[in-house]
Protein backbone atom coordinates (compact mmCIF):
# COMPACT_ATOMS: atom_id res chain seq x y z
CA UNK A 1 0.00 0.00 0.00
CA UNK A 2 1.14 3.04 -1.11
CA UNK A 3 2.09 5.82 1.66
CA UNK A 4 -1.15 8.20 0.20
CA UNK A 5 -2.72 5.33 0.29
CA UNK A 6 -1.98 4.44 4.42
CA UNK A 7 -2.34 8.32 5.12
CA UNK A 8 -6.09 8.13 3.77
CA UNK A 9 -6.90 4.98 5.86
CA UNK A 10 -5.39 6.37 9.03
CA UNK A 11 -7.62 9.51 8.93
CA UNK A 12 -10.91 7.37 8.00
CA UNK A 13 -9.93 5.39 10.79
CA UNK A 14 -9.70 8.39 12.83
CA UNK A 15 -13.05 9.78 11.81
CA UNK A 16 -14.97 6.91 12.55
CA UNK A 17 -13.60 6.86 15.60
CA UNK A 18 -14.49 10.60 16.01
CA UNK A 19 -18.26 9.39 15.34
CA UNK A 20 -18.15 6.80 18.18
CA UNK A 21 -16.88 8.86 20.97
CA UNK A 22 -19.41 11.58 20.15
CA UNK A 23 -21.96 9.05 20.76
CA UNK A 24 -20.89 8.96 24.47
CA UNK A 25 -22.14 11.06 26.70
CA UNK A 26 -19.27 13.31 28.16
CA UNK A 27 -20.10 14.83 31.36
CA UNK A 28 -22.45 17.76 31.30
CA UNK A 29 -23.08 17.29 27.46
CA UNK A 30 -26.91 17.55 25.93
CA UNK A 31 -28.88 15.22 27.00
CA UNK A 32 -30.25 16.02 23.51
CA UNK A 33 -28.03 15.35 21.23
CA UNK A 34 -26.94 11.85 23.33
CA UNK A 35 -31.29 11.02 22.70
CA UNK A 36 -30.79 11.64 18.72
CA UNK A 37 -28.20 9.65 18.36
CA UNK A 38 -29.30 6.83 20.33
CA UNK A 39 -33.01 6.75 19.15
CA UNK A 40 -34.19 5.19 16.06
CA UNK A 41 -35.49 7.39 13.39
CA UNK A 42 -38.83 8.15 14.46
CA UNK A 43 -39.94 8.42 10.59
CA UNK A 44 -38.05 5.86 8.79
CA UNK A 45 -38.75 7.09 5.66
CA UNK A 46 -36.98 11.10 5.93
CA UNK A 47 -34.18 12.01 4.28
CA UNK A 48 -34.77 15.59 3.68
CA UNK A 49 -31.50 18.04 5.02
CA UNK A 50 -28.30 19.10 4.45
CA UNK A 51 -25.57 16.28 5.06
CA UNK A 52 -21.59 16.08 5.24
CA UNK A 53 -19.58 12.95 5.48
CA UNK A 54 -16.76 10.82 4.54
CA UNK A 55 -16.24 7.67 2.26
CA UNK A 56 -13.57 5.16 2.04
CA UNK A 57 -12.84 1.80 -0.52
CA UNK A 58 -11.45 0.66 -3.31
CA UNK A 59 -10.61 2.13 -6.83
CA UNK A 60 -9.66 0.34 -9.82
CA UNK A 61 -8.31 2.84 -12.55
CA UNK A 62 -8.06 1.27 -16.04
CA UNK A 63 -5.16 3.05 -18.02
CA UNK A 64 -4.64 2.30 -21.89
CA UNK A 65 -1.84 3.74 -23.84
CA UNK A 66 -1.70 3.69 -27.29
CA UNK A 67 1.18 2.57 -29.57
CA UNK A 68 3.45 4.92 -30.20
CA UNK A 69 6.81 5.33 -32.56
CA UNK A 70 10.15 7.81 -31.88
CA UNK A 71 12.10 8.49 -34.69
CA UNK A 72 16.25 8.78 -34.54
CA UNK A 73 18.12 10.92 -37.08
CA UNK A 74 21.91 8.69 -36.63
CA UNK A 75 23.53 11.66 -39.06
CA UNK A 76 22.44 14.23 -36.55
CA UNK A 77 23.85 12.29 -34.07
CA UNK A 78 26.22 11.57 -35.37
CA UNK A 79 28.00 15.05 -36.08
CA UNK A 80 26.75 15.70 -32.66
CA UNK A 81 29.16 13.31 -31.59
CA UNK A 82 32.28 14.32 -34.04
CA UNK A 83 31.85 18.12 -33.06
CA UNK A 84 30.72 17.39 -29.30
CA UNK A 85 27.98 19.40 -29.77
CA UNK A 86 24.64 18.25 -28.35
CA UNK A 87 22.51 20.86 -29.29
CA UNK A 88 23.85 21.05 -32.77
CA UNK A 89 22.14 20.08 -35.93
CA UNK A 90 22.69 17.30 -38.54
CA UNK A 91 25.75 16.56 -41.15
CA UNK A 92 26.09 19.61 -43.28
CA UNK A 93 24.04 22.33 -45.53
CA UNK A 94 22.22 20.01 -48.40
CA UNK A 95 22.99 16.81 -46.71
CA UNK A 96 20.10 14.36 -46.48
CA UNK A 97 19.12 13.06 -43.09
CA UNK A 98 18.87 9.20 -41.87
CA UNK A 99 16.33 8.21 -40.27
CA UNK A 100 15.11 5.13 -38.71
CA UNK A 101 11.99 4.42 -36.48
CA UNK A 102 11.39 2.62 -33.50
CA UNK A 103 7.88 1.34 -32.92
CA UNK A 104 6.50 1.43 -28.97
CA UNK A 105 4.18 -0.65 -28.14
CA UNK A 106 0.53 -0.55 -26.93
CA UNK A 107 0.37 -0.68 -22.92
CA UNK A 108 -2.81 -1.76 -20.88
CA UNK A 109 -2.51 -1.76 -16.78
CA UNK A 110 -5.67 -1.92 -14.22
CA UNK A 111 -4.26 -0.45 -10.63
CA UNK A 112 -6.05 -1.16 -7.73
CA UNK A 113 -5.88 1.52 -5.13
CA UNK A 114 -7.60 2.08 -1.36
CA UNK A 115 -9.22 5.53 -1.30
CA UNK A 116 -10.85 7.81 0.70
CA UNK A 117 -12.10 11.20 0.85
CA UNK A 118 -15.28 13.11 1.74
CA UNK A 119 -19.00 14.31 0.47
CA UNK A 120 -21.54 16.87 1.01
CA UNK A 121 -25.06 16.97 -0.51
CA UNK A 122 -28.94 18.34 -0.07
CA UNK A 123 -32.22 16.00 -0.26
CA UNK A 124 -35.58 17.02 -0.96
CA UNK A 125 -38.38 14.13 -0.24
CA UNK A 126 -41.57 13.72 -2.00
CA UNK A 127 -43.34 11.17 -0.82
CA UNK A 128 -40.95 7.92 -1.06
CA UNK A 129 -38.72 9.66 -3.91
CA UNK A 130 -35.82 11.47 -2.71
CA UNK A 131 -33.86 14.00 -5.00
CA UNK A 132 -30.58 15.18 -3.80
CA UNK A 133 -27.32 16.58 -5.22
CA UNK A 134 -23.77 15.64 -3.95
CA UNK A 135 -19.96 17.02 -4.51
CA UNK A 136 -17.21 15.09 -3.16
CA UNK A 137 -13.46 14.14 -3.32
CA UNK A 138 -11.17 11.56 -2.58
CA UNK A 139 -7.15 10.73 -2.63
CA UNK A 140 -6.50 8.77 -5.19
CA UNK A 141 -3.02 8.10 -5.75
CA UNK A 142 -2.47 5.95 -8.59
CA UNK A 143 0.34 4.91 -11.55
CA UNK A 144 1.48 2.33 -14.20
CA UNK A 145 4.71 2.38 -15.94
CA UNK A 146 5.50 1.14 -19.82
CA UNK A 147 8.62 0.37 -20.52
CA UNK A 148 10.40 -1.04 -24.47
CA UNK A 149 13.59 -1.58 -25.24
CA UNK A 150 15.08 -2.36 -29.14
CA UNK A 151 18.30 -2.49 -30.76
CA UNK A 152 18.94 -1.80 -34.34
CA UNK A 153 21.39 -1.72 -36.38
CA UNK A 154 22.22 0.62 -39.22
CA UNK A 155 24.49 1.71 -42.00
CA UNK A 156 24.74 5.49 -42.60
CA UNK A 157 26.09 7.24 -45.97
CA UNK A 158 28.24 10.25 -44.61
CA UNK A 159 28.67 12.45 -48.22
CA UNK A 160 31.02 14.79 -46.66
CA UNK A 161 33.34 11.90 -45.35
CA UNK A 162 32.46 10.05 -48.77
CA UNK A 163 32.00 6.24 -46.84
CA UNK A 164 29.67 4.53 -45.09
CA UNK A 165 29.79 4.30 -40.81
CA UNK A 166 27.71 1.20 -38.68
CA UNK A 167 25.56 2.96 -36.03
CA UNK A 168 24.39 0.45 -33.67
CA UNK A 169 21.46 1.55 -31.36
CA UNK A 170 20.20 0.83 -28.17
CA UNK A 171 16.95 2.26 -27.70
CA UNK A 172 14.78 2.60 -24.36
CA UNK A 173 11.44 4.12 -23.91
CA UNK A 174 9.64 4.69 -20.34
CA UNK A 175 6.19 5.83 -20.39
CA UNK A 176 4.53 6.80 -17.01
CA UNK A 177 0.80 8.06 -15.81
CA UNK A 178 -0.31 9.53 -12.45
CA UNK A 179 -2.89 10.63 -10.57
CA UNK A 180 -3.26 11.99 -7.21
CA UNK A 181 -7.45 12.64 -6.82
CA UNK A 182 -10.40 12.86 -8.29
CA UNK A 183 -13.63 14.57 -7.92
CA UNK A 184 -17.28 14.61 -8.43
CA UNK A 185 -20.25 16.31 -8.85
CA UNK A 186 -23.69 15.34 -9.16
CA UNK A 187 -27.32 14.41 -8.65
CA UNK A 188 -29.18 11.28 -7.62
CA UNK A 189 -32.73 10.12 -7.45
CA UNK A 190 -34.11 6.97 -5.20
CA UNK A 191 -36.97 5.20 -3.40
CA UNK A 192 -37.26 4.92 0.64
CA UNK A 193 -38.51 2.23 2.44
CA UNK A 194 -38.52 1.77 6.40
CA UNK A 195 -34.65 3.16 6.89
CA UNK A 196 -33.32 2.35 3.67
CA UNK A 197 -32.86 4.58 0.76
CA UNK A 198 -31.96 2.86 -2.85
CA UNK A 199 -30.85 5.34 -5.17
CA UNK A 200 -28.99 5.94 -8.70
CA UNK A 201 -26.63 8.44 -9.43
CA UNK A 202 -24.58 9.92 -11.67
CA UNK A 203 -22.82 13.48 -12.84
CA UNK A 204 -19.23 15.09 -13.72
CA UNK A 205 -16.50 13.52 -13.06
CA UNK A 206 -12.45 15.24 -12.61
CA UNK A 207 -8.90 13.65 -11.65
CA UNK A 208 -5.75 14.98 -12.04
CA UNK A 209 -2.97 13.27 -14.70
CA UNK A 210 0.37 13.34 -14.91
CA UNK A 211 1.95 11.92 -18.13
CA UNK A 212 5.71 11.15 -18.92
CA UNK A 213 7.85 10.01 -21.69
CA UNK A 214 11.41 9.51 -21.85
CA UNK A 215 13.93 8.45 -24.33
CA UNK A 216 17.13 7.26 -24.59
CA UNK A 217 19.14 6.47 -27.87
CA UNK A 218 22.64 5.20 -26.89
CA UNK A 219 24.34 4.64 -30.47
CA UNK A 220 28.24 3.52 -31.00
CA UNK A 221 29.38 4.20 -34.51
CA UNK A 222 31.76 2.29 -36.75
CA UNK A 223 33.94 3.33 -39.28
CA UNK A 224 36.71 1.61 -41.92
CA UNK A 225 40.66 2.61 -41.58
CA UNK A 226 42.01 4.48 -44.58
CA UNK A 227 40.37 3.74 -47.89
CA UNK A 228 39.08 1.00 -47.17
CA UNK A 229 35.84 -0.09 -48.81
CA UNK A 230 34.28 2.80 -47.31
CA UNK A 231 32.26 3.76 -50.14
CA UNK A 232 30.72 0.33 -51.62
CA UNK A 233 27.17 0.38 -52.32
CA UNK A 234 25.59 -1.19 -49.07
CA UNK A 235 23.69 -3.67 -50.95
CA UNK A 236 27.08 -4.93 -51.56
CA UNK A 237 28.04 -5.70 -47.16
CA UNK A 238 26.10 -7.53 -45.67
CA UNK A 239 25.27 -6.70 -41.81
CA UNK A 240 26.33 -8.83 -39.06
CA UNK A 241 26.34 -7.08 -36.12
CA UNK A 242 29.28 -6.08 -34.17
CA UNK A 243 32.50 -4.05 -36.21
CA UNK A 244 33.55 -5.81 -39.42
CA UNK A 245 36.78 -6.17 -40.26
CA UNK A 246 38.96 -3.20 -40.93
CA UNK A 247 36.02 -1.48 -38.82
CA UNK A 248 37.32 1.15 -35.93
CA UNK A 249 35.41 2.20 -33.20
CA UNK A 250 34.48 5.77 -34.28
CA UNK A 251 32.56 7.06 -30.79
CA UNK A 252 29.63 6.84 -28.24
CA UNK A 253 26.73 9.22 -28.12
CA UNK A 254 23.90 9.01 -26.30
CA UNK A 255 20.49 11.01 -27.12
CA UNK A 256 17.79 11.81 -24.81
CA UNK A 257 13.92 13.00 -25.11
CA UNK A 258 11.72 13.93 -22.25
CA UNK A 259 8.59 15.49 -21.60
CA UNK A 260 6.19 15.63 -18.72
CA UNK A 261 2.47 16.77 -19.13
CA UNK A 262 0.11 17.65 -16.53
CA UNK A 263 -3.52 17.70 -16.93
CA UNK A 264 -6.75 17.59 -15.25
CA UNK A 265 -9.49 15.50 -16.91
CA UNK A 266 -12.85 15.82 -17.11
CA UNK A 267 -15.93 13.05 -17.74
CA UNK A 268 -18.51 11.15 -16.26
CA UNK A 269 -20.01 8.95 -13.48
CA UNK A 270 -22.79 6.62 -13.70
CA UNK A 271 -23.70 4.52 -10.57
CA UNK A 272 -25.91 3.85 -7.27
CA UNK A 273 -26.27 2.22 -4.20
CA UNK A 274 -28.11 2.05 -1.31
CA UNK A 275 -27.89 4.16 2.23
CA UNK A 276 -29.28 2.84 6.09
CA UNK A 277 -30.71 5.08 8.66
CA UNK A 278 -28.76 4.24 11.86
CA UNK A 279 -30.23 7.15 13.72
CA UNK A 280 -32.16 10.24 13.40
CA UNK A 281 -28.53 11.80 12.02
CA UNK A 282 -26.16 9.06 10.64
CA UNK A 283 -26.35 7.09 7.47
CA UNK A 284 -24.48 4.53 6.39
CA UNK A 285 -24.24 2.86 2.97
CA UNK A 286 -22.68 1.25 0.06
CA UNK A 287 -22.04 3.10 -3.28
CA UNK A 288 -20.51 1.76 -6.67
CA UNK A 289 -19.61 4.05 -9.41
CA UNK A 290 -18.11 3.37 -13.17
CA UNK A 291 -16.30 6.73 -13.69
CA UNK A 292 -14.85 7.66 -17.51
CA UNK A 293 -12.60 10.41 -18.15
CA UNK A 294 -12.00 9.40 -21.97
CA UNK A 295 -9.21 10.23 -24.14
CA UNK A 296 -6.25 12.56 -23.67
CA UNK A 297 -3.87 13.33 -26.43
CA UNK A 298 0.08 13.82 -24.70
CA UNK A 299 1.66 16.20 -27.07
CA UNK A 300 5.17 14.99 -27.25
CA UNK A 301 6.47 16.44 -31.09
CA UNK A 302 8.79 19.24 -30.99
CA UNK A 303 12.51 20.14 -29.96
CA UNK A 304 15.66 19.78 -32.11
CA UNK A 305 16.19 16.07 -32.00
CA UNK A 306 17.95 13.95 -33.26
CA UNK A 307 14.97 11.99 -31.36
CA UNK A 308 11.55 12.78 -32.43
CA UNK A 309 8.49 11.29 -30.60
CA UNK A 310 5.10 11.06 -32.10
CA UNK A 311 2.42 12.15 -30.03
CA UNK A 312 0.45 9.72 -27.55
CA UNK A 313 -2.81 8.67 -26.52
CA UNK A 314 -4.35 8.03 -23.07
CA UNK A 315 -7.56 6.55 -22.33
CA UNK A 316 -8.68 6.30 -18.51
CA UNK A 317 -11.51 4.96 -17.00
CA UNK A 318 -12.19 3.48 -13.86
CA UNK A 319 -14.71 1.37 -10.98
CA UNK A 320 -14.61 2.38 -7.24
CA UNK A 321 -16.64 1.02 -4.65
CA UNK A 322 -17.42 3.31 -1.26
CA UNK A 323 -18.27 2.99 2.25
CA UNK A 324 -19.75 5.83 2.89
CA UNK A 325 -20.99 7.53 6.16
CA UNK A 326 -23.49 10.78 5.99
CA UNK A 327 -24.48 12.89 9.24
CA UNK A 328 -27.61 14.83 8.36
CA UNK A 329 -26.76 19.07 9.67
CA UNK A 330 -30.18 20.72 9.09
CA UNK A 331 -31.85 22.68 8.52
CA UNK A 332 -34.96 20.33 7.31
CA UNK A 333 -35.37 16.57 8.23
CA UNK A 334 -35.08 15.82 11.88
Amino acid sequence: MKPVSRTLFLLVTLCCSAILLTALPAPGASQNVWEALQQAPTDPCNWSGFYIGFNVGGNWNHFDLSKQHSDLDLQQQFYQLINGDQEGGGGTEGEETAFTTFQIRGHSETNLQTIGGGQTGFKMQFGHFVFGVEGGMQGNGSSIDSQHKEFQENEVFLITRQQFVTAETDFKNQRTAETTWNGTVGGNIGFCWNRFLFYAAGGAAFTDMQFSSMNTADTSFFGFIGDGDGTTHPAVRRITGGPRQGESFIGEIVSTKNRTQNDVLTGYYAGGGTMYQLTNLVSVGMEYRHVGYGDQGEHLMGGNGPVFSSNDNLHLSADQVLFKVNIIVGPFGH
